[in-house]
C-alpha cells in the first residue's frame, strides 16, 4: 500500500520484473484499473494499491474471503497516517485489516491452520515510531521497531532550509504570494552554482506559468558550461522539440516539463534529463510525482501551491515525495536537497525534514464515515464491537498518550478516555441515525439501510449525503448542478487555464440551456 498511484506505478513495473521470473503475479489497483483487472487481482500474488483504493474495494466485497487471503501487508509511507485529509483511510484500512484477521482467529479454534497475518510499515523519520509499532501489534505478536540511521542510506541526501524575507502574513493576498513566488525566481541561479556540483537539477515550482517563467529567467541568469558533445545533443533533442519556447531554452541547458505539454515533447525533454545532458529542468511538484526523474539537486522554489484558488503549504507528503527525488544511487553517493521558503517559516521545515512532528491520527475528524462503512461490512453490530474497533486503531493509541490533541481532559486515565472515545462513537452513530443511514434493531444491533450501503459503496462523504437530504424534487437543473459542484468529492477539481476558452463558447451557444459553466 502506496500513498500515491505514482509510487504504486513504479513499484509495479519494478516488481514485475524483479518476480516474474520466480512465478510470482503482480497486478496493480489503483483508480486507473480497469474493469477487467479487477477479476484477475484474485490470482494476483502481490497487489500494489492506494488506502483509497483497498478502502472502497473492500468495503464493496459482500465476503471477506479475498481479504482474508492476504497474509502480509506492506505499509509505504506509514507517516501518511498523520494527514489530514488522507490519513484516516489508511488508518482504518489497517484497522480492518486486523480486525479481519481476529475474527477470523475466533471462527478457527486452531491458529496454525492459518498463518498470522503480518504487517511491514516503513516512514520517513519520525519520533513516536514505538506507537506505530504498537498499533500494529497483537497480544501474541509484539511489532519490531527498527530505527535506520541516515548515514546507511545509499546515496547521503544534505537537506538545506533557505529563509527569504516576503511580506506575507497569515492572511496575505494570492498577489503577495505570487509576488513572493517570482522574487524566488533570481535565487534560482546561484542555489544551482552553489549546490549542484554541475551535475543535474531539479526545480519544483507549483504552476505551470510558474515553471516557464523560471526556466526563462534562469537561462538568461545562468551560464551553463557545456562540452561541445553536449550542445550538440542538445541542440538533437531541441530540433525534435514541438514547443518552440522549450527549444530555445534548451540550447541553454535549461528545459521545463508540465502535465499541459505535449507527450512527444515531455518525453524527450525527460530523455535529456535521465541520461544527464539536460543541467537543470524545472517541473511542476504534481507531475513530477509520477515521473520517476532522480537528480543529483532538487530544488523546491516556495512551499505554497494554488489549490482551488488560493495558495496553500505543501503538505509533509508532498515535500517529502519532491526531496525523495534527490539522489541517484547509479551514479551519486551524495545529494543535495534545498527548500527556499518564507522566513517565518523556515523553522517549520527544519522540524519536518530532521522528524521532529509527533505522528497523531486524524480519524477523530473522519469517524462517521469510517463508522459507517464498517457497519455496512458487519465489521462492526453493536456498541461494544465499536469500541472494541475503536481500541485496533491508531487513534486509540495517541488517545491514551496524548488525550488534549483529541479534545479530552489532560487528567484523564485509561478508563476515562475509552468513555470518551465511546461517547465520540455514539455522537457519530446518532449523526447517522438521524439522517436514516443505519437502524438499530430490538437486541441493539446496527443495520445499515440501502442509503448508508450507497454511501460506503460508492465512497460518499456524510457532508455530501446531508446536502441531498435538502433536496426537494422542485429544483431546476441549474441548481441541481450547482449542488453538485458543491460537493466535497469535487473539492479538488481545479479550472485550468486551457479549458477557459471551451466553457467561455459553451456559454456563447445560442441553444445553450441556461447553465452558467
Amino acid at each position: 500500500v502506496a500513498p500515491i498511484k505514482a509510487l504504486c506505478s513504479q513499484r509495479f513495473d519494478d516488481w514485475k520484473e524483479k518476480f516474474g521470473p520466480i512465478g510470482l503475479t503482480c497486478k496493480e489497483l489503483t483508480g486507473d484499473t480497469l474493469m477487467d483487472d479487477l477479476f484477475e487481482i484474485h490470482h494476483a500474488d502481490i497487489i500494489i494499491t492506494t488506502p483509497e483504493k483497498w478502502d472502497s474495494m473492500t468495503r464493496r466485497w459482500r465476503d471477506n474471503s479475498l481479504v482474508q487471503l492476504v497474509r502480509l501487508f506492506l505499509i509505504d509511507e506509514v507517516h501518511v497516517i498523520k494527514d489530514e485529509s488522507r490519513g484516516a483511510t489508511l488508518e482504518v484500512v489497517v484497522s480492518r485489516m486486523k480486525t479481519i484477521q481476529s475474527s477470523l482467529w475466533r471462527l478457527l479454534e486452531k491458529h496454525d491452520t492459518v498463518p498470522p497475518l503480518r504487517f511491514v510499515a516503513v516512514s520517513a523519520t519520525i519520533p513516536n515510531t514505538q506507537d506505530i509499532a504498537e498499533w500494529l501489534s497483537d497480544s501474541e505478536m509484539p511489532a519490531v521497531c527498527l530505527k535506520i540511521d541516515e548515514d546507511q542510506r545509499p546515496v547521503k541526501l544534505r537537506k538545506i532550509v533557505l529563509g527569504f524575507p516576503c511580506r506575507c502574513t497569515q492572511n496575505s493576498d494570492n498577489q503577495t504570494e505570487f509576488k513572493f513566488d517570482l522574487t524566488l525566481n533570481y535565487k534560482i541561479a546561484s542555489i544551482i552554482q552553489t549546490y549542484s556540483e554541475q551535475k543535474p537539477a531539479l526545480v519544483f515550482c507549483a504552476t505551470r506559468k510558474g515553471v516557464q517563467q523560471a526556466a526563462s529567467v534562469l537561462a538568461k541568469d545562468a551560464k551553463f558550461l557545456l562540452s561541445i558533445e553536449q550542445k550538440r545533443r542538445l541542440q538533437g533533442f531541441a530540433n525534435s522539440l514541438k514547443d518552440s519556447k522549450l527549444r530555445d531554452l534548451l540550447t541553454y541547458g535549461v528545459a521545463y516539463h508540465h502535465a499541459g505539454m505535449e507527450i512527444s515533447d515531455r518525453k524527450i525533454i525527460e530523455g535529456a534529463f535521465t541520461v544527464g545532458d539536460l543541467p537543470v529542468l524545472f517541473t511542476t511538484s504534481t507531475l513530477a510525482m509520477g515521473v520517476n526523474l532522480p537528480a543529483h539537486l532538487v530544488v523546491i522554489k516556495s512551499t505554497m501551491h494554488y489549490v482551488g484558488g488560493v495558495f496553500q503549504e505543501y503538505s509533509e507528503t508532498d515535500i517529502l515525495q519532491m526531496i525523495g527525488r534527490a539522489g541517484r544511487p547509479q551514479f551519486d553517493t551524495t545529494a543535495t536537497a534545498v527548500i527556499m521558503t518564507r522566513c517565518s517559516t523556515r523553522e517549520r521545515y527544519i522540524q519536518m525534514l530532521n522528524g521532529a512532528d509527533i505522528i497523531e491520527s486524524s480519524l477523530h475528524k473522519h469517524l462517521v464515515e469510517h463508522l459507517n462503512a464498517e457497519i455496512v461490512l458487519h465489521t462492526v453490530t453493536d456498541v461494544s464491537v465499536a469500541l472494541e474497533w475503536i481500541r485496533s486503531t491508531f487513534l486509540y493509541i495517541r488517545a491514551l498518550k496524548n488525550p488534549t490533541h483529541y479534545g479530552f481532559s489532560s487528567g484523564l486515565d485509561k478508563v476515562g478516555i475509552e468513555a470518551k472515545l465511546q461517547e465520540l462513537c455514539l455522537k457519530n452513530l446518532n449523526d447517522l441515525s438521524s439522517f436514516d443511514l443505519i437502524r438499530m434493531d430490538e437486541a441493539n444491533n446496527f443495520k445499515p439501510t440501502e442509503t448508508g450501503r450507497l454511501m460506503a459503496w460508492y465512497y460518499i462523504a456524510f457532508d455530501t449525503v446531508k446536502q441531498f437530504f435538502t433536496i426537494k424534487g422542485t429544483e431546476t437543473l441549474n441548481e441541481l448542478i450547482t449542488m453538485i459542484s458543491n460537493c466535497t468529492e469535487f473539492v479538488d477539481v481545479k479550472l485550468r487555464t486551457n479549458e477557459k476558452k471551451i466553457l467561455n463558447t459553451l456559454n456563447k451557444d445560442k441553444d445553450k440551456i441556461t447553465i452558467r459553466y
